[in-house]
């Protein structure tokens, strides 16, 4: 939770602490009742599923890509409890073996030490919580987390993955104190090498393929944009050359009805390919097919995409992907806010100066509906009952120093800028 706090409310917080108080309480009560039971039954299994779940409700992502997180974050929790159990040993001069088994009802001095291992434990997984929020930030870890898909191999690996952990521990939570620190030490380093592997490989892979397809697709609706607008400026000379014909006949009952019934309808034809014209003057085909394409989703809800661009735009040396998702997500919220308010959207993109480029998105704010510019960048801020509010949140999660965004409110108009330094 305090690596990913951006994402926690009170009421995941409450839930989440109240599973845990309840499990633990559980995992008490059954050690009592069946002791010939191993205790990572009790201690480990239902906690790690517990911290599975509600951290992949958490990011609203699969569980199986939060167990291998989960599994990592229980043996550093084993790691840290024993360094600190063996502290705590040598400050009370206790010479009790420290099993936990001797905390399974009531033992004044097993419990005693325990209890001040957890004290002294507290400070050191905050302190590490705080390192990995930064860490977690700067590698957009949840952003991960939402897009990653799984396959069936994934679910294999992962669950053999944790049943080696759980036969490990179920050897391991016998031993005393001392001996648990050597095996927190191997599980944490075996099982953090391994789950850092699948999740780095599955990232790579993932923005690989994602990267692949957006530019594929883009690259194709950009020259399905480029073929359509060359066919209508040729048809466009024929009307003009039939049009001269009628003209030449002073045939203007036929010119008229022509007219009528052949080139007012290709007026639509007309009118949006050259809404699109300014294209021509973005030299990046990963964006320019995006636009279109966010044109087009657009048009299907009714909202008019003006997009504006005066001037040649280069953009070279700059993490396309990311400025594809960007770009995407920002459209995405103005066109559905357009499409609760005036049904207009305009982009424009402009060079600052030789160095930086401006994609600027306006969007009406629809009417009764209020936005605080200082919780917009929060997570699950949102303005549309139902829906999750992660956009705002994932883009900031993609921004760098080369990629600002920023928000403000004008006149009942909600601004986004994309602000591009190269």
């Amino acid at each position: 939770m305090i690596g990913f706090r951006e994402y926690v409310t009170w009421r995941i917080a409450i839930i989440w602490l109240s599973l845990v108080i309840i499990t633990m309480s559980l995992g008490e009560v059954a050690s009592n009742l069946w002791p010939q039971v191993p205790l990572a039954y009790f201690w480990i299994i239902p906690i790690v599923c517990v911290t599975t779940f509600m951290s992949s409700r958490l990011l609203y992502t699969q569980w199986i890509l939060m167990l291998p997180v989960a599994i990592f974050l229980n043996a550093l929790k084993r790691l840290v409890g024993a360094i600190m159990g063996v502290i705590a040993k040598a400050v009370a001069q206790s010479a009790s073996p420290m099993l936990l088994r001797q905390a399974i009802g009531l033992h004044s001095t097993a419990d005693i030490n325990l209890f001040l291992a957890s004290i002294m434990m507290l400070p050191v997984i905050i302190i590490l919580g705080m390192l990995a929020h930064r860490w977690l930030v700067q590698v957009s870890a949840a952003d991960f987390l939402q897009r990653a898909r799984v396959n069936i191999s994934d679910y294999l690996l992962v669950i053999l993955f944790f049943a080696i952990y759980i036969i490990a521990y179920v050897f391991a939570m016998e031993w005393s104190v001392n001996a648990q620190t050597y095996m927190a030490i191997a599980a944490i380093v075996t099982f953090g090498i391994i789950g850092s592997y699948l999740i780095s490989n599955k990232n790579s892979h993932l923005n690989d393929a994602q990267l692949l397809l957006q530019v594929s697709n883009y690259n194709e609706l950009l020259s399905h944009h480029n073929r359509d607008l060359h066919l209508f400026k040729h048809d466009y000379e024929n009307i003009l050359l039939s049009m001269s014909a009628f003209i030449q006949n002073n045939d203007m009952a036929g010119l008229k009805r022509y007219f009528t019934t052949e080139v007012m309808p290709a007026r639509v034809t007309l009118n949006r390919q050259s809404g699109l014209s300014d294209l021509s003057r973005l030299d990046m085909p990963t964006v320019s097919g995006l636009i279109y394409a966010k044109y087009e989703a657009a048009n299907g809800q009714n909202v008019h995409l003006v997009v504006t661009i005066l001037e040649k735009v280069t953009l070279a040396d700059i993490p396309q992907i990311k400025v594809v998702r960007i770009l995407g997500n920002l459209l995405d919220n103005a066109t559905d806010a357009a499409a609760r308010a005036n049904h207009q959207v305009a982009l424009t993109v402009k060079n600052r100066d030789a160095h930086t480029t401006v994609f600027s998105i306006t969007n009406q704010i629809p009417t009764h509906e209020a936005v605080d510019l200082s919780v917009i960048k929060k997570s699950r801020f949102t303005t549309k009952p139902g829906h999750l509010g992660y956009g705002l949140s994932s883009i900031e999660q993609l921004t760098t120093d080369q990629l600002v965004v920023n928000y403000c409110i004008e006149e009942g108009n909600f601004i986004a800028e994309l602000i591009i330094k190269h």
